[in-house]
Parts: structure tokens; sequence; C-alpha cells
């Protein structure tokens, strides 16, 4: 039999997964207009030893290659202990999952464990922001189920990474969380002031609520306000531990619960054309249409997406530079079209369309920031395209996510 050569920690790693030797201990989340909660966030402990914190946890199963083994695990056993403790059923359970666990199937236990919880109470889905775009398809379609199931979606440490001001006008949560780094800055910087103007407006378009992490002192209470935060978390509210007692007195506020946006299985254009006028112009005439929103892109300051469908038209050196000046500015890019490898050279990802795809017919540049949206569209009709421009944020979102399926799984 091979000796087994890794170091003796992930050996002793191995033993804390088969023995599921996970604990959840859970932290009060709280509305800050009379500070009593309206749910618990579940945290991961190990047994005592170096495994205890969930940070050494997490880190074995990556090394392990078993972060979503871990990550169901403690999502498991978060689920049974609220269910059957004797809360109040409006104390929602807030619980984290990464991007990459949340596009996997998850397995039966869970499937029961949550089917059974979401009947009975609240459930709020975390999803952390890091990795968010590596698989936004996938992604979105989980948060799509999880909304399907009633559960609530949170969006994670905003603030710590500018992956998660882009995708959060995709996402559509109910609550932004405002990472601790926000509520304990000292100094109020440019970049903590694109965070917040961010989320402000997304919370204010879409009615969801802000929630302020690391608040550990009555000043922070008072940052967290400014900033427009209803929700609050941190030690000053209590530290992570067991569930309290049944007699817990629950806040009299509510969770948001935003509108799900329309995820429709047509075009951009078909989406768009309606909402604007349209009119028959050159493949030249709309380059420059086009090349206009591009530069849109090119005067952000703020991480975007940039979605880009040439159809059955070329993708050449000069787009390819373009791109990668705007991949270099912090700005997600997806190329659509035929006969298109998935690497288009840096970091431009490039998705090839089947021939029967209705958008091999079709031109569109969308263009989606935290705060913004523009585009340009066009039908092939004969020796010319029918056109029009959108620079509605909520119908260029729409209109973006008509691609989801097609994005990288």
């Amino acid at each position: 039999m091979q000796e087994d050569v890794r170091p003796a920690l992930d050996v002793d790693f191995d033993a804390v997964l088969a023995g599921r030797l996970i604990q959840p201990v859970f932290q009060p989340v709280v509305a800050l207009a009379d500070e009593r909660p309206v749910g618990f966030e579940a945290l991961a402990r190990g047994p005592e030893g170096p495994f205890r914190e969930a940070a050494a946890l997490f880190a074995a199963a990556t090394r392990a290659g078993r972060a979503a083994e871990l990550d169901w695990m403690c999502a498991s056993a978060a689920g049974r202990h609220f269910r059957t403790a004797e809360l109040p059923e409006e104390l929602a359970l807030f619980v984290n999952l990464n991007p990459d666990t949340l596009v996997l199937d998850p397995p039966d236990e869970v499937i029961k464990e949550y089917t059974g919880l979401t009947q009975e109470r609240p459930v709020v889905l975390e999803i952390t922001e890091q990795s968010v775009m590596r698989e936004p398809a996938r992604l979105l379609e989980a948060v799509l189920d999880a909304r399907r199931r009633t559960a609530r979606i949170a969006l994670d440490d905003v603030g710590a990474e500018p992956g998660s001001l882009a995708a959060m006008p995709l996402i559509n949560p109910d609550i932004i969380k405002l990472d601790r780094s926000i509520i304990q800055s000292r100094a109020n910087s440019w970049a903590v002031s694109q965070v917040v103007n961010a989320v402000l407006d997304e919370a204010n378009r879409r009615g969801a609520q802000i929630l302020a992490e690391g608040i550990e002192t009555r000043e922070h209470v008072a940052v967290a306000r400014s900033l427009g935060a209803t929700l609050g978390q941190g030690w000053l509210f209590g530290r992570p531990g067991p569930l309290p007692p049944k007699d817990v007195r629950c806040s009299e506020h509510e969770l948001a619960r935003v509108k799900s946006r329309r995820v429709s299985r047509t075009t951009p254009f078909e989406v768009l054309a309606p909402t604007t006028d349209v009119h028959p112009t050159t493949d030249d005439l709309f380059e420059n249409m086009a090349e206009h929103i591009e530069y849109q892109a090119k005067q952000t300051s703020s991480p975007a997406i940039l979605t880009v469908n040439v159809g059955d038209g070329g993708f050449d050196d000069e787009a390819r530079l373009r791109h990668t000046y705007l991949t270099n500015r912090g700005i997600d890019v997806f190329v659509l079209g035929t006969n298109l490898p998935h690497d288009l050279g840096g970091r431009i990802r490039g998705i090839p369309l089947l021939e029967t795809d209705p958008l091999v017919h079709e031109r569109t540049v969308l263009f989606v920031g935290s705060r913004y949206g523009s585009a340009a569209f066009a039908r092939r009709h004969g020796d010319t395209l029918d056109a029009g421009t959108c620079y509605d944020p909520e119908h260029v979102i729409e209109a973006t996510l008509t691609l989801v399926n097609r994005l990288p799984a």
C-alpha cells in the first residue's frame, strides 16, 4: 500500500470531515432601529486544535480540494440545529456559501434539510463576493433556484474586493452586506465613497437592505447608520456562540425581499427593441454606436461588465486590444460569436455561438456597472441593420440576463 505522504495536518483534516466534527455557532443579525435580532448567521467551528477556527478549516479544505464538501457539511449542520431550536418562527437563518459551491448540485441531505427549513422559517443565502464572476451562468441559475425555494439572497463582504460591485445588479440581492473594512475605516477615502454610493444606489433602486458588518462600538453604529445601513452585525450585539433560549425578543422590523428580475430565454434585441426607437442603419454606423458604449466603459472608474455579441461577424486584433485594455481596468469582458475560442487573450472570455442561435443575426454591446447601464443593439434585416440604443439600467440588465444560459459554465 502506498504511504500517505501528505502533511500530517492535512491527514488530520480528513479525519475531521470523516467524523463530521463540525459544529455551528451563531451570531445575531439585528435591526439597528431597535437592536433586536432579525436572525442569526451560522458560522463553522471544528474540534479543539488547529482546525477550531473557520479560516483554518477552509484553508485545509481548499488544499485538499474538498472546499465544497466542507461548505455543504457546514450548511447541513447549521440547518439541522436551527430547525430544532425553539426560536420565534420569524427569525431568519443566514448561511454562507461560496459561489464555487453554490453552482454545484447540493447533496440530498442538504436538499432535504433546507426544503423543510424554508417551509418553516426565513433563510438568507449569503454569497461571498470572492469568485462571484468565475462561473456567472451557473451562479445566477443557482440564485434563481434559491429564490424559487423562497430563500433571500445576501451579497457578502461588499467592498473587500471590487468584483461584487460589478455583479451586484445581476445577482439582485435582498441584503447587501458592507464589509467590516468599510465600517471600521478611519478615513472616508475615494474608494470607500465609490462602494457606498454604488450600494446606496442599488438599495434605493431595488428596495434592498444594507447590513453593516464589524460593528464593535457605538461609534461603529453611528457610522453604519450614516451609510444607510438598517441592519447590523458584530461583537457589540453578540459574539458567535450557541443559539439563545426560546424566549428571545426578536425585532419588529422585517427583512426586505426585492422583486425578482425577469430572466427570459429570448435575446437582447427582443428585450430592448420595444423600449426605444429602432431605425435602419449600416454596419459602419452601428460600429460607431457600439464604440460610444465602449467609450463609456473606458471612462468608468468602478468595476463593471461589458458583454459584446459579434454574431457571425469577426473579432479582430484591434477589438482584442480594446477589450484587453478594459479588462486591465477591472472590467469583466465577455465576447459572443460564431467560431470564437474560449480564450481570446488576456482575461477576455470568448463564448462560441451555435449556428442555430438567433444571436448569430444580432449585434449587441451591453455595459452594466454598479450604478449605470447602456447598450447598443441591432438585428440583421436584409442588407441593413435595425438598430437602437438604450440607457435605462434596468432594461440593460434584463437584456444581459438573456445571455446567462450562454455564458460558460
